[in-house]
Parts: C-alpha cells; sequence; structure tokens
C-alpha cells in the first residue's frame, strides 16, 4: 500500500503541469504599435516582474507566449496591470550577507515590465527580482523616479540605510490631509507606500484611483492552524547479524492513534499555491513477542514520540471549494516517555533514541475547513547506532483527518 502512495505522489509530482495549472483570466494586452487586444492571460500570480505571459482570445482557442519585447503593457481585470519602462534598476542585494559598500544606488539601465500598484494622479509601481525590491513612482504624466532605498556596510560592517526616499514623499505630498511625519514614518514596504500614495491621490477631488492587487494580497488568509487526529498503521521489527538470533524479531503490524497540531504559512504568490508547514504530532507503539516458548522468553517494545515534522504543501484546486494537495515532509522524531525494547532474561533494557526521516503524503481539503491525508514514511532506526546493536525498522503509514480552526 505504502508502494502505491509514493507511485501516486510521484505520478502527481510529475503531473502538476497538466492537472494543476494556473487559470486563464479575462485580461488584456496593447502590443508596440498601440492596438489593445482582449482575451485571457494565464494569472500565474508572480512573485518576480515578469518577462512574458501567455495569451489565449478565447477559453477554447490555442494559447500564445508574448515576450516583453512584444508588448507595451498588459493586465488581467480588476487584479493587476504591468507596463513596459526602461528604467534605472539597482540590483544591489537588501540580503545582510551581500550588502555593497556603496550608499547611492548602483544603477543599470534594464527594460522591464513593473507592476503597478496605484493609478491616479500619483502612480506607484513595484519591481521585485531574486534579490531586491523596488519601487518607482510617476507625478501625473510625468518621468518615472525610482524611490530610493538602499542598505549598505559602512565601517566595521556596520548596517546603515539609505532613506532618500523619504526626501522624495515629501515632494509628493500636496495637501493638508498628508501631514510631513505620514511621509518620513512611511516604511520602503508596498502596504505602507500604497497608504501614502491612495491619501496623495484622495487630495483631489473626483479623482479616479485604481488599486492593482495589493488590497486583494492584504486580504489573503496566509496563515492556518488546524488539528490533525488519525490512524497509524505501522510496525517495527530488528535484525542483527553480530548477536544471537533470539534477537531477530519482527513485531507485525499495529493499529494506533496519533493527534497532531498543523500551523501551514501560505507564500503569497503563485496563486496561494504553496506552504510551509510545521505539523507537532505525538504518536505510539506498542508491541511484545515470544520468541523462544520453551524458556518463555519474550520481547516487548515501547515507543512513545513527538514527531516535528516540517515541510512543503503544494495545492491543485479543483473547484471554488475543492482542492488536492501534495505534502513532503523532514522529520525530526523526539522520543519520549519510557521509550525501550526489554528482552526477558536480559541484563539490561536497550532505550530508543531520536531519529530523522522523511514522508510524503496526499490529500483532499473541502471548504478550507475540512480535510483527509494519506502518508507513508521512509523507515525510521531508533536504537543506537554504534555498530554493534541490531539494526530496527519502524514503519508507519497515516490517515490523518484535519478540521481548520482559523
Amino acid at each position: 500500500m505504502k508502494k502505491c502512495l509514493v507511485s501516486f505522489l510521484l505520478l502527481g509530482i510529475f503531473d502538476v503541469g497538466l492537472f494543476g495549472q494556473n487559470k486563464y483570466e479575462k485580461g488584456y494586452f496593447v502590443d508596440n504599435r498601440g492596438n489593445k487586444n482582449e482575451g485571457f492571460i494565464k494569472n500565474m500570480d508572480w512573485k518576480n516582474n515578469p518577462t512574458q505571459f501567455e495569451f489565449k482570445l478565447s477559453e477554447s482557442s490555442k494559447s500564445k507566449t508574448f515576450k516583453i519585447n512584444d508588448i507595451s503593457s498588459f493586465g488581467i481585470e480588476n487584479k493587476m496591470k504591468y507596463i513596459r519602462y526602461k528604467v534605472n534598476i539597482d540590483n544591489s542585494s537588501n540580503f545582510t550577507g551581500s550588502l555593497s559598500s556603496i550608499k547611492e544606488p548602483e544603477y543599470n539601465i534594464q527594460e522591464v515590465f513593473l507592476k503597478q500598484i496605484i493609478e491616479g494622479r500619483n502612480n506607484l509601481y513595484q519591481y521585485t527580482s531574486s534579490n531586491t525590491r523596488l519601487f518607482f513612482y510617476q507625478v501625473k504624466d510625468g518621468a518615472l523616479t525610482p524611490l530610493i532605498y538602499k542598505k549598505y556596510l559602512i565601517d566595521d560592517n556596520k548596517i546603515a540605510e539609505n532613506n532618500e526616499y523619504k526626501n522624495q514623499l515629501k515632494q509628493i505630498k500636496n495637501c493638508e490631509d498628508v501631514e510631513e511625519k505620514e511621509s518620513t514614518g512611511t516604511r520602503y514596504t508596498a502596504k505602507e507606500l500604497t497608504a501614502f500614495f491612495a491619501k496623495t491621490n484622495s487630495c483631489d477631488e473626483g479623482q479616479n484611483v485604481n488599486y492593482y492587487n495589493i488590497i486583494k494580497s492584504q486580504n489573503k488568509k496566509l496563515f492556518h492552524v488546524s488539528v490533525k487526529p488519525g490512524i497509524n498503521f505501522s510496525s517495527y521489527s530488528i535484525e542483527s547479524d553480530f548477536m544471537p538470533s533470539f534477537y531477530n524479531v519482527d513485531f507485525g503490524n499495529k493499529t494506533g492513534f496519533r493527534l497532531g497540531l498543523e500551523t501551514e504559512f501560505i507564500l503569497p504568490f503563485n496563486n496561494n499555491k504553496i506552504a510551509i508547514l510545521l505539523e507537532p504530532t505525538y504518536q505510539y507503539f506498542k508491541a511484545e513477542k515470544t520468541i523462544d516458548t520453551s524458556n518463555n522468553r519474550g520481547v516487548k517494545v515501547e515507543y512513545s514520540s513527538v514527531e516535528l515534522p516540517l515541510g512543503l504543501r503544494y495545492y491543485m484546486f479543483l473547484g471554488s471549494k475543492s482542492k488536492i494537495f501534495f505534502n513532503a515532509f523532514w522529520i525530526f522524531d523526539i522520543v519520549v516517555g519510557d521509550s525501550k525494547i526489554k528482552y526477558d532474561n536480559t541484563f539490561s533494557d536497550t532505550p530508543l533514541e531520536s531519529s530523522v526521516n522523511f514522508a510524503l503524503g496526499v490529500g483532499y481539503k473541502y471548504a478550507d475547513r475540512y480535510s483527509i491525508e494519506f502518508r507513508g514514511n521512509t523507515k525510521r532506526d531508533m536504537l543506537p547506532n554504534n555498530g554493534v546493536m541490531p539494526v530496527s525498522s519502524y514503519n508507519n503509514f497515516s490517515v490523518i483527518f484535519g478540521y481548520t480552526l482559523f
């Protein structure tokens, strides 16, 4: 059964592109001649600014890929808008271990699709790459200008910040409703810059302000906690090439219970399809077996642990309320209580030790509330690894139910 599960999981992972596609949504693009073409765009919910996109004239027609050189702008209705610009891009990293020692931006001219966040009298744009996030603004139909913010190193590798963008915001502030402290107190984030630019646009009566994607992203529920009870179908065996034969024992299959608490953080891109998981779980296994009937000799195993699975989840949406998910876990298993192996007529018990293994799972979730998952684990050896002790093999397959609290 476990082999079938693993095969199914691998098949699902390889077929993600076939069954887990992002949706085509109503949108448009404007070509280099200024012609607007309406149809359907594949919404990838891009984390980094795209350089191309897929377009269909109708939902049933064949898709075509358009690259940045072909298009001046494109968008998905009421969700996102990208405009092609040649702009100064500072690719200096903001990661602590890779900071520059130069205070000023280190610009290179690049042609990119900028994501428009606010459209109005004062426009706000965003550019995101693998190592940086930049914002640009435009007042009326003026020039597109970078909002300058940069972390850099000074003496003794101390970190300083170039906050020139705060002075730029002071220049944009154009009415009494926007106080000076709002420009100096605004952080260099999409959320706070959006609030600032929205307020500056509200100074003009009748000014039409469009928001793209930012309001939607703020309202996404990205963190969930779920109770995860379940049933374990487990087996445990011990083998040794150096010790008497009675040390070799197979306890067979046992059914037990497990109880976990899952915390899930959904990554805010790719249409909420990828999540990071942590699922502390209590589980146990208890069995005994007679290994020498003539001497009434037996062996017992008592094993309790708290598993700490850290993993990734990938969702495939079947409808507005239904979705399938795939899980992959790295598990650190902490042995608790009086967990040991005890052979009759021996001098001492053998305590079990903490260990590491992996797991794969596939499941179904309904209404973001109820779930069921089938999970297979790689084998786990809890005996001391000193070259003399036997080798043990704990195998486990679980059926896990879930109820999301929030």
